[in-house]
């Protein structure tokens, strides 16, 4: 014990807990027995200032100043969880409120305050602030009130559970410093460690100050402070009520309780093993832990650790899920960087890992999403093994143990050598290996069978300078700075490679980092640089290339992960880390020749090559100049030097090449690959490397898991090395590229990559060739239905597929009348399309038939008018049950000049429609009847003396109109009849409904006895008609005669009374005419007049008498 601060007592088994401030842990000491405390939790205890015990629920619950937090451990200390780390600046007094599962603590900070919360650290709220410097907590359970003492104030003070009824309880005098404070039924006992005092005053505070009892008075620095009953009489510890919790279980309000995951242990290792095993291992390791194991062994003794099984959650350089593992309690350096995957960065599977000291930290963090199987070790103490350190001196090598009694060298081993340069150990075999330039070999020798040596290698060495054996691969590296080269045998001297011949110099040292698969080396030639390659040569890096002149006496420090290399011509030691960053100028040499050089934990040793001061020495790793010595000396010619484990202690366990059909050697690459030296260069092939892919979540979604199928690679002797994202993992919305890579026996390799796409699906499904509406007629009038096809429309969804709802489907019967076909899609995000149409069903109807639809009509209108009333008939129906329901114009309507249709619609009782449309055209009339067959001029003469008129008769004429034949009004219409002698006109006159007139006009001549003397038309009628009966040319003679007197007549005037011309007259009217021959004694008169009343009365004269021979 150092400086304890809180404390508390356990009834049941007797052990008082406490909080060592200067010890920082948490302990127990069982007070009936003489037995030493025991240490219960180290790790991450800063500054502990309250501790309290939940005696129910056998827990212990205490704060930490330093690291503003509230933990809880079982009274073991094997199951650790911080409560509390939020929100507290200097956490102080602590104190439980078992029965109501409340924890109650004060904040010392610069916002002082009392706070609660639940049992498992939940539902943190104050319940009093504006606190000055509160230094205790206690609790009446039976008042249901917290009390605290404020050091600066002076003063008592309380505050019921829920916040409420805060009061000042007194004021203390000057001379009064209370610190702690404990109460029961009766009085409040305070510890003083002002004036070294426990004080007790009665809870009704009225014997306080003078009146006080003073309880004990020692020369102690009182401050915690516990009352409890010696003995646990009263109390029963409870039990978890919560089924299958093997971790803490927390009280919490209302009789509940919170199984928390517990994954901070305090553990001590001893010579029998022990398991450490990640929460729920075999099962899956649950979310968010931070857990915090410490691991101590006896003094003299280290930590072994044994791997059986590893599977984190894996991700880019570890950043969600990771062990790491460090030497120490209080952030040392590390033995295992952050690991993840199925595979630790160092050492690899199957690993043994062992400490440098007797304390060991190991940190497990996991996030929130993807877990594992978590991990199995088991862990012992163990003696460390003994070092053996070997030089390489020209002509012999020596070695020595370095944890042994033995304090000088061993008998040197002399034969065969020349002039060794560089020597290494195997642990494994017990070899050591060696370069000899004198005689331009590398060869090895037994550490038990010293005089049997044996030369490897002789061919294409010339000056071999640095050497170092990969235990783990169970391969020897070397560099000839002559040649320029880097070569790799087996251990065996069965096969050999050169894995470097370019852009080299001269090589020097060489170190192998056998857990990462990389070879670091000097190149102390023109252009001085330290380099890093694969093991097997390629992706050669340049670390440093600045400020060498002469790098040697390299070595590495696997804690620190650096190198470490002396610079012959500066005379300085230098460091850089694996990856060529912060490189340092450590240490400046004087006097000395560095030539190789070995560190460990504590010293870094080298060689001093001068003849003159020829030695092994050392520094420590803090390079102060107290630290500084030499081991041996002797003006020897020391050069290599090596430090190894002096037998195999499990991290120098050979492993196992992974190409099963290597018949090369096996070389390391990094993320454990390896190359096979056989020229095979053909990379592997995949079979099936998924394409890339296209994930869809609902909204309000931001992941989903995705999985593909297990990718196979062509050779089942190519291994699949890596998938940056394996099949399963959880993308987030978003585009993310996962590779794959692959290996082949002779580590060539290839990647397999392709993306993986995870969209919000907002989109309703596409429905396409969506029916349009159907329309079926019935033909007959008993049928009521009738079944209905269709072509199914189509759905497409953009994440996939769709639910399709196909009600009804085609082929369904459809009753008469109009019904609603609906199709709906849903995808798998309740995204909704829909497609409707109708399909309409018409029974048997027969539409009205119209008896007499008019045809087209027409109208004529006179010049000026410009409408018609136009009628028509009644327009009726076959059926009586059928209805003209409306017509666009009625009969007698007004007509403008046009054409206009008329329409008229009937309905029946079904609402079938019929139409009947007629036009109606009206035109205006400017063209007069026509008038055909007028009669000829008529001609007509009496037969007797006494007659003096005479009835003539004639056709009628005929009359015509545009408009209609049946309108035309005779206004003139002469009827045959007698006619006196003379010339009388007769007209017809007509006219249409236009008022436009046509009249045809002729003559009738009647001619009496006195008329026809003078007349010789007969004579000559009769004298030719006699003179036809004698012979030719006798008849010859009175043509010629005739033809002359018609010359004659015709060309003389007519007589007044002849009939007026005509333009055209009738045939009956021309002699010799068609209507009869003309008279021998009749004359005509061929003049043209323009009227009636013109023409002469013709003068009656006779021819003179022909005589009887026509030749007189």
């Amino acid at each position: 014990m150092q400086e304890l601060t809180g404390l508390d007592f356990d009834p049941v088994s007797g052990y008082v807990f406490y909080a060592d401030k200067g010890a920082q842990n948490i302990a127990k000491k069982n007070v009936f027995e003489a037995s030493p405390p025991e240490i219960i939790v180290s790790g991450n205890v800063v500054d502990p200032v309250g501790l309290r015990l939940d005696i129910p629920s056998r827990l212990v619950y205490w704060t930490d100043a330093a690291r503003g937090t509230v933990s809880v451990t079982d009274l073991d200390g094997t199951m650790i969880v911080t409560l509390v780390d939020t929100g507290l600046s200097a956490p102080g007094a602590i104190v439980t409120e078992p029965y109501e599962g409340y924890i109650y603590y004060i904040d010392t900070g610069s916002e002082a305050r009392v706070e609660r919360a639940d049992g498992d650290g939940r539902n943190q709220m104050a319940i009093a602030d504006g606190l000055v410097s509160p230094t205790s907590l206690a609790i009446d359970t039976d008042e249901r009130v917290l009390y605290w003492v404020d050091a600066s104030l002076n003063t008592l003070e309380s505050v019921r559970y829920d916040g409420t009824g805060r009061r000042r309880a007194y004021s203390y005098d000057e001379d009064r410093t209370p610190f702690g404070l404990v109460l029961d039924s009766d009085a409040f006992i305070f510890s003083d460690p002002t004036n070294q005092r426990l004080w007790v005053d009665d809870r009704n505070l009225t014997q306080v100050g003078e009146n006080s009892v003073v309880f004990r008075v020692d020369p102690l620095d009182y401050r915690g402070i516990t009352l409890r009953p010696r003995t646990a009489l009263a109390i029963d510890p409870g039990s978890c009520p919560t089924p299958g919790c093997s971790d803490l279980c927390l009280p919490r309000p209302n009789d509940q309780y919170a199984c928390v995951i517990a994954c901070d242990h305090e553990l001590t290792a001893s010579s029998s093993p022990g398991t450490l095993t990640s929460p729920g291992y075999p099962a899956n390791y649950p979310n968010n832990l931070n857990c915090v194991i410490h691991i101590r062994a006896p003094e003299g003794q280290v930590i072994q650790l044994i791997f059986h099984d590893f599977d984190l959650g894996s991700s880019r350089d570890c950043i969600f899920d990771s062990l790491v593992i460090e030497n120490g309690i209080d952030g040392g350096p590390r033995l295992l960087d952050p690991s993840c995957g199925e595979h630790l960065i160092w050492p690899p599977d199957p690993t043994v890992l062992e400490s440098t000291g007797n304390e060991m930290t190991i940190q497990f963090v996991t996030d929130g999403s993807i877990t594992g199987a978590g991990f199995s070790i088991t862990y012992l103490a163990v003696t460390p093994n003994p070092d053996i350190m070997v030089v390489a001196e020209g002509d012999r090598l020596r070695y020595w143990y370095r944890r042994s009694s033995q304090n000088q060298l061993i008998e040197p081993i002399v034969n065969p050598i020349n002039d060794s340069i560089a020597v290494d150990y195997d642990p494994v075999s017990e070899y050591f290996y060696y370069s000899d330039r004198g005689t331009r070999s590398i060869g090895r020798i037994h550490r038990a069978r010293s005089l049997s040596a044996e030369t490897l290698y002789t061919e294409d060495i010339v000056y071999p300078f640095g050497m170092c054996i990969d235990v783990i691969s169970r391969l020897l590296y070397w560099t000839d700075a002559d040649l320029g080269t880097i070569s790799v045998s087996d251990l065996e001297g069965t096969e050999r490679a050169t894995i470097i011949d370019t852009d080299l110099d001269s090589p020097g040292s060489i170190v192998v980092e056998p857990y990462t698969g990389y070879i670091y080396y000097t190149d102390w030639g023109s252009s001085a640089k330290i380099e890093r390659a694969e093991g097997d040569g390629s992706n050669r890096l340049v670390l440093v290339d600045q400020d060498l002149g002469l790098p040697r006496a390299l070595t590495m420090d696997f804690t620190e992960r650096s190198l470490y290399w002396i610079d012959a011509r500066l005379g300085t030691l230098q460091t850089v880390r694996y990856d060529g960053s912060n490189q340092r100028e450590l240490y400046t040499f004087h006097g000395f020749d560095p030539f190789s050089m070995v560190i460990d934990a504590s010293h870094i040793f080298f060689t001093d090559a001068l003849p003159e001061s020829g030695s092994i020495r050392f520094i420590g790793r803090d390079l102060s100049g107290d630290s500084r010595g030499l081991i041996f000396g002797g003006k020897d010619h020391y050069r290599g030097l090596a430090l190894r484990p002096l037998t195999d202690d499990g991290t120098s366990s050979p492993g196992t090449c992974p190409m099963t059909q290597c018949d090369g050697l096996c070389l390391p690459r990094p993320n454990n690959q390896f190359t096979c030296s056989t020229g095979d260069t053909a990379p592997p092939v995949f079979v099936n490397c998924p394409t890339s892919k296209e994930v869809w979540v609902g909204p309000g979604n931001t992941s989903s898991l995705v999985t593909w199928d297990t990718v196979r690679l062509q050779d089942p002797n190519d291994v699949i090395l890596s998938t940056s994202v394996p099949s399963g993992s959880v993308f987030f919305v978003g585009r993310m590229t996962v590779t794959i890579l692959a290996s082949d026996i002779a580590s060539n390799t290839a990647t397999c990559s392709f993306t993986v796409t995870v969209r919000v699906d907002n989109i309703p499904p596409a429905i396409s060739q969506c029916p349009a509406n159907i329309t079926i007629d019935l033909t007959r009038s008993s049928e009521e239905d009738v079944v209905v096809t269709w072509v199914v429309p189509s759905v497409t969804d953009n994440a996939g597929d769709a639910d399709w709802s196909e009600e009804p489907t085609p082929g369904t019967r459809f009753p008469i009348g109009t019904s609603e076909v609906t199709y709906t899609a849903t995808d798998d995000f309740n995204n909704l399309a829909s497609c409707t149409f109708y399909v309409t069903v018409n029974g048997v109807v027969v539409p009205p038939v119209f008896q007499n639809c008019p045809g087209p009509m027409m109208a004529w209108i006179g010049p000026g008018e410009t409408t018609k009333r136009v009628m028509w008939d009644t327009i009726t129906l076959d059926d009586p049950e059928d209805t003209i329901v409306s017509s666009s114009l009625q009969s007698g309507s007004e007509f403008f000049v046009g054409t206009e249709t008329v329409y008229v619609e009937a309905t029946g009782p079904s609402s079938n429609s019929a139409w009947c449309n007629f036009t109606v055209t009206i035109q205006v009339d400017d063209i007069p009847p026509v008038i055909s067959q007028c009669p000829a001029n008529i001609t007509i003469s009496l037969v007797g003396k006494s007659e003096k008129e005479t009835v003539v008769n004639w056709a009628e004429p005929e009359a015509t109109d545009n408009s209609d034949g049946e309108n035309v009004v005779w206004v003139d219409r002469p009827s045959p009849g007698s006619f006196p002698v003379g010339i009388r006109e007769v007209t017809y006159t007509v006219k249409d409904s236009s008022n436009n007139v046509a009249s045809c006009t002729f003559y009738v001549t009647v001619k009496g006895d006195e008329d026809r003397e003078g007349d010789n038309d007969k004579d000559v009628s009769i004298i030719v008609g006699a003179a036809a009966g004698g012979g030719g040319a006798f008849l010859f003679l009175l043509f010629i005669i005739a033809i002359i007197v018609l010359i004659f007549r015709r060309r003389r005037r007519p007589a007044q009374d002849d009939p007026p011309a005509r333009d055209n007259p009738p045939a009956y009217f021309q002699p010799g005419g068609i209507g009869g021959a003309a008279r021998a004694n009749d004359v005509y008169d061929t003049t043209i007049y323009e009227s009636p009343y013109e023409i002469p009365k013709p003068a009656a004269r006779k021819l003179p008498a022909i005589p009887d021979d026509p030749f007189t």
